[in-house]
């Protein structure tokens, strides 16, 4: 007996991935029928999460004695997901080898290239070849690793020497109207957004905005921000959440919106038991994206970690009110891994010094005590992650990377097959 096409409709809508999905459309004609329909898909994609396939990461050298004398650089990695191992998609789809195939990236240059950010199924790769001179136009590579398709970026005939260049970033394309959520980015229809100075007497902060299109085509556009949001050369780099990037000066956030490709900034306070001014940490406060995708500020003062979510209370540009952050959870970190392998309760004698961050993942950071070593020696390693939500800890052994970058599985899936 044949199923009515609404009972199947409501089956498939359970499936939470697109490798799900193309499993299913693969099965008969009636189904792929179904799968490949535009409002069944924007249906999907509002039910379900994207699919993250895996974290690209640069590996850093053992130590700074070890990159001198045996020339090792930072090598571009990938970590599966759980959810990829779960559907069996293999990793090795995901290697970027590909580019130096193509000669993108020169065998000689394959250790001098970093990821610098990733949205959707795409990642922007950045090279630090010693060729490239400080705050010149950066060479770039947008490719999304699945298909094996990538686009370098050409800068625009406007930029000269007077143009001084700092971070570049990733963001959605432009959103046609009435198409579906989360198809606003792939490698014909992405955006890098690149913070610029020109050397005009006036010294005002721009956005550069690099707009791809379909078969090569290409845009650019200029924002001067004047001073509504604070000199890039001053912010001190917070982190990543949900493809945002978050930066700081004293007590003003600036954030660059992934979805928009646009800056925004804010005074910002933190909530404890009274509020207290961000600058009495100046260094110590770090963002990291939580389990649900929102932004989670933390610090480690105190050999605490202290986690600040987001206040729920809605933020009206200029109304004159702090955007406020709210303690989530405290974790002595001294009594969190004491039944850790190696641990040594020497190591948080420091008193008031915070723990190195060596990792912002998903749901997690990797922290480590500020152990004394002498020179010649390699650093000491003892490194632990804790859970954001949970404040579970375990040891760490391997190099996760400073930041980990998601790449999902491109979107619309890919359903080649006859739909007639």
């Amino acid at each position: 007996m044949d199923l009515p096409d609404e009972l199947v409709e409501s089956v498939l809508l359970r499936l939470d991935s697109s490798v799900s999905l193309i499993r299913a459309a693969s099965t008969c004609k009636p189904w792929r029928r179904i799968v490949a329909n535009a409002g069944f898909l924007r249906r999907s994609r509002g039910l379900h999460k994207p699919t993250v396939a895996g974290y690209y990461f640069d590996s850093r050298p053992e130590s700074r004695f070890e990159m001198l004398t045996m020339g090792r650089q930072i090598a571009l990695c990938f970590q599966p997901s759980p959810s990829a191992a779960a559907l069996a998609i293999d990793a090795g789809r995901f290697s970027l080898a590909f580019l130096r195939d193509n000669d993108v990236l020169p065998p000689r240059w394959s250790s001098s290239w970093s990821v610098a950010d990733s949205r959707g199924s795409l990642v922007l790769l950045r090279s630090l070849a010693a060729a490239h001179a400080p705050f010149g136009f950066p060479d770039l590579v947008v490719c999304e690793p699945l298909t094996r398709r990538h686009r370098r970026i050409l800068p625009s005939p406007d930029f000269n020497t007077s143009c001084y260049f700092y971070g570049c970033y990733l963001a959605n394309g432009d959103e046609a109207a009435g198409e579906q959520p989360g198809s606003s980015i792939g490698i014909s229809n992405f955006r890098v957004v690149y913070e610029l100075y020109r050397d005009d007497g006036a010294w005002l902060g721009r956005a550069a905005v690099f707009a791809a299109g379909a078969d090569g085509a290409h845009s650019w556009r200029e924002t001067v921000f004047g001073h509504a949001i604070p000199s890039f050369h001053r912010m001190s780099l917070m982190g990543r959440a949900g493809g945002s990037w978050y930066f700081r000066e004293g007590s003003t956030m600036a954030v660059l919106d992934g979805g928009t490709a646009e800056f925004s900034s804010s005074s910002f306070a933190l909530q404890e038991q009274q509020p207290i001014d961000p600058s009495v940490y100046p260094h110590d406060l770090y963002i990291a994206e939580g389990r649900d995708g929102e932004p989670r500020m933390f610090t480690t003062t105190g050999g605490i970690l202290t986690v600040f979510a987001r206040a729920r209370r809605p933020v009206v540009a200029g109304d004159g009110e702090d955007e406020e952050w709210a303690v989530e959870k405290r974790i002595r970190l001294s009594e969190a891994t004491r039944g850790l392998p190696g641990y040594d309760a020497s190591f948080f004698f420091g008193g008031d010094e915070p723990m190195n961050v060596i990792t912002r993942g998903a749901g997690f950071v990797v922290l480590s005590p500020r152990l004394r070593t002498t020179k010649e020696a390699s650093p000491a390693r003892w490194w632990f992650a804790v859970d954001l939500e949970t404040a579970e800890v375990e040891r760490v052994h391997e190099d996760l990377g400073m930041i980990q970058f998601p790449c999902e599985l491109p979107w619309p899936p890919n359903l080649r097959a006859c739909v007639e």
